[in-house]
């Protein structure tokens, strides 16, 4: 049938394992990418992968997204900002929506100190829904 998967033909490879019953998947992989800050803005291509690791060396003030699953599909991401030992500000934009009440979180300054986000949308990124991961690892 077009747009089925079997389960039970798929094969895997050095500890990966996947069950039909439920679809369970153990062993996910994922891409993580190191985009750049150019001239303020940061460019999140969801088609590069789900994890973004950022060298948080300027001041971020616009956040773009492309390349996001369509309304239905849902996508998590996870950005990760390493400090350059500077008090950098995040501009996040008013799709973010963040946990803790709405307010984004303080940045650690401390240099090669990591905060990690964790970001998601299912409705082709009009909303995405923003938690801390954990900050100054």
């Amino acid at each position: 049938m077009p747009g089925s998967f079997d389960y039970n033909q798929l094969t895997t490879n050095k500890g990966s394992s996947f069950q039909s019953a439920g679809s369970i998947i153990t062993a996910l992989k994922e891409t993580k990418t190191a985009p750049t800050i150019a001239s303020g803005v940061l460019a999140l291509n969801c088609a590069s992968g789900n994890v973004f690791h950022v060298s948080l060396n300027a001041a971020i003030t616009s956040i773009t997204f492309s390349n996001i699953p369509t309304t239905g599909t849902a996508y998590g991401l996870t950005l990760a900002f390493t400090a350059d030992g500077t008090a950098r500000a995040v501009t996040w934009g008013a799709a973010v929506k963040w946990a803790s009440g709405g307010t984004a979180p303080t940045l650690t300054s401390t240099n090669n100190k990591v905060d990690i986000f964790c970001l998601t949308t299912w409705d082709g990124g009009t909303t995405w829904f923003a938690m801390v991961g954990g900050q100054n690892f």
